[in-house]
């Protein structure tokens, strides 16, 4: 039901205020990850389309339930055309913040007969009238309040309105589609007639019900939209509703007086699978017939394109315009892993029904190309609000998941072969309270994974150290001096390119908080850092993952959010960044460190399968390193030559194990020989 969700997201706006939209330095938003034609979307979308800026195109404003109206520039007459978000020309409206404001429903006209678009917007505080002041390519929206004063204490909260010249006297009278307000007024489902009684430049409206005569109550929410769909020069009827299907009206009478007649063929063909539809019309491929947009509870954008004639309209199903990768819910989540094992980064997501969903990258490793797909592990539920990452927990060269949950627990899946079992032993005795959200490494670098959950109430947080044979104990001395915020979630992952994990703390505002490692692979030492994200930020609940999608060696950010929507951002800070760069001291005896990441390999580490391996010598000597089997074969030779005192560090990348074609999953030892110094460690590759 819509009111429910409405009040929710309205006990939130209310606190709110606008943020304007940063760039960040060290972070490129790239839409068209997600968003083939640049178009995003938030909850409840309602769409109107008008050339504001006069130059053929036509351009997209986005209505919702969530903030502010948003507002796409049409880039070009081609068909399909891209779109490009410009906020700009109307930041002005909700410059003061979110009180006596809307978003609900856009619509543009010439109110004021003076040449150039106006704007009104539905919403919780009825019609709002924004005259555009500045001219018919430039426009400037100024609010003025006395239009809608006859309309707005008869219409409640959750008005959406049409306008047309239904009397043919030369200026455009209104209806209004009834919703479930939150502040009382008429019943939901109905549409209201409103004749104007004053002219083309000074409107005046008066409640007239002839206007709407056979036009019943459609159910809980009405959306009407006016065009001439059959070009009989008379306006007909589309009727939105919170229920599966529309209602379209026919207008037999005369351009002077309509009469509404229900007829059920023209639109038959409109899907039935989403609920609450808010139509619009406009000639999307300019070929001089209307096409069909309408949004829905989701926010995705279905377009239904006319095919036939202008008085004789076909419409049909075209997917591909306004395509959205998104979650059909709320509560988003993110993981990154090359599941499918084909050499690009897939994507698993958990949702508010509990379940897990499977992005296939269908695309490269240079340029990922997101489609839902289902998978053996689609059925798998953790009742509500799953929070699942891929990680290959038992070994075996697969990924495995693990998940958080509404209840505070643990849930861990281990995969056999394409068959995920639930295991309730290992993690069972974990519970946080409420919404749990896991992340799973080694933050130590002894080669097992360890445990860091996430919770509702920040200091519930937990760290489970993994002590050996997946023994998991709570030491939250690792995290000491870190406040975890509300509502979080964690992720652990080398965004600065040092080879040590940091911290990055999603937080319900939609902001990141950062972390970074200064210390180590095996003991880090925790320093805020949060200007590394300035400008990333999406509206609710961030959640984050990284990984390398366009394969430029360096880590790139996916954020999923409340709404199910998610954000791609390109990294673009340098590798290694000098900045982040930690100082050595070269200590007085030689030093052989534990490789890291350890385990690495591609179930590991899908976007670089490699580890490096670091030392400290307290003398300038030959030195050697080498890699052997576990039946003492040498398997290759990372150094053989004559080294300065000081530190070391080399890259292992998954070929230089291999023997013949093939690289063996398994243990391997890794020697340090300088002078009189030998030493030995055991790193494990994944394959």
């Amino acid at each position: 039901m819509k009111n429910n969700s409405k009040s929710f997201f309205l006990s939130i706006i209310i606190v709110l205020l606008i943020n304007s939209i940063v760039y960040p330095q060290n972070w490129l938003k790239v839409d068209s990850v997600f968003t083939i034609s640049g178009v995003t979307v938030k909850s409840f979308s309602a769409p109107f389309f008008a050339d504001i800026d006069n130059n053929g195109t036509k351009d997209l404003f986005l209505g919702n339930n969530t903030d502010m109206v948003d507002f796409f520039r049409n880039n070009s007459l081609l068909f399909p055309s891209t779109f490009t978000k410009d906020n700009s020309i109307i930041e002005n409206i909700y410059s003061g913040g979110l009180i006596n404001t809307n978003s609900d429903y856009p619509v543009l006209h010439d109110l004021d007969g003076d040449g150039d678009l106006d704007l009104v917007i539905g919403g919780y505080y009825g019609l709002l009238y924004y005259e555009n002041k500045g001219s018919i390519t430039t426009p400037d929206f100024e609010k003025v309040d006395t239009i809608f004063s006859n309309v707005n204490p008869l219409i409640g909260g959750d008005p959406k309105p049409a306008f047309a010249d239904l009397d043919s006297d030369g200026d455009l009278d209104l209806l209004v589609g009834t919703g479930e307000s939150l502040i009382g007024g008429p019943e939901p489902g109905l549409t209201l007639g409103f004749r104007n009684i004053g002219t083309s430049s000074s409107p005046k409206f008066i409640a007239d019900n002839s206007l709407v005569t056979g036009i019943p109550d459609v159910g809980l929410n009405s959306y009407p939209a006016l065009a001439d769909i059959d070009n009989d020069s008379d306006y007909d009827l589309l009727v939105g509703r919170d229920g599966a299907a529309i209602y379209y009206y026919k207008n037999n009478g005369t351009p002077s007086q309509p009469v509404w007649v229900r007829e059920n063929n023209t639109f038959a063909i409109v899907e039935t699978s989403t609920y609450w539809k808010n139509p619009t019309f406009v000639d999307l491929d300019y070929d001089g017939d209307l096409d069909l947009v309408y949004g829905q509870s989701s926010g995705i954008l279905y377009v239904y394109r006319n095919n036939g004639t202008a008085t004789n309209p076909l419409f049909q199903y075209y997917p591909d315009y306004f395509k959205v990768i998104k979650l059909n819910g709320s509560g988003g989540t993110v993981s990154l892993a090359d599941y499918d094992n084909d050499g690009d980064v897939d994507m698993l997501c958990g949702m508010w029904d509990g379940k897990f969903y499977y992005f296939r990258n269908n695309g490269t490793n240079l340029k990922p190309q997101f489609a839902m797909v289902s998978t053996s592990f689609s059925s798998l539920t953790v009742n509500s609000y799953s929070s699942p990452v891929f990680v290959d927990f038992d070994k075996d060269g697969d990924f495995d998941i693990i998940s958080g949950a509404l209840d505070g627990k643990i849930y861990l899946f281990l995969n056999n072969n394409g068959t995920f079992t639930a295991n309730n032993s290992i993690f069972g005795f974990i519970d946080v309270g409420w919404m749990s959200s896991p992340a799973v490494v080694d933050i130590d670098g002894d080669g097992d994974l360890d445990l860091l959950v996430a919770a509702e109430t920040g200091s519930d947080y937990r760290f489970y150290e993994n002590t050996g044979n997946n023994v998991f104990v709570q030491n939250n001395n690792v995290f000491s001096g870190i406040t975890f915020p509300s509502y979080s979630s964690a992720t652990l992952a080398d965004v600065d390119n040092d080879w040590d994990y940091d911290l990055i703390i999603g937080r319900s505002n939609g902001t990141i908080f950062y972390y970074r490692n200064d210390g180590n692979a095996q003991s880090p030492v925790w320093v805020r850092a949060d200007t590394l994200f300035n400008g990333v930020k999406v509206k609710q609940n961030a959640n984050t993952d990284f990984a390398d999608l366009d394969g430029d060696g360096k880590k790139d950010l996916i954020v999923g959010e409340y709404d199910g929507n998610f954000t791609f951002y390109k990294n673009l800070f340098a590798q290694p960044n000098s900045v982040e760069q930690k100082q050595v001291t070269i200590v007085d005896n030689f030093i052989l460190n534990q490789n890291y990441p350890n385990p690495f390999g591609n179930a590991i580490h899908s976007d670089n399968p490699s580890t490096r391996i670091s030392w400290q010598s307290p003398v300038s000597s030959w030195q050697t390193l080498k890699v052997y089997d576990v039946l003492g074969n040498e398997v290759a030779t990372l150094v053989d030559d004559y080294r300065e005192a000081g530190f070391h560090e080399v890259s292992v990348s998954s070929w230089q194990l291999a023997v013949g074609n093939s690289i063996a999953s398994g243990i391997y030892f890794y020697q340090l020989k300088a002078g009189n110094f030998v030493q030995t460690k055991k790193m494990l590759y994944l394959r």
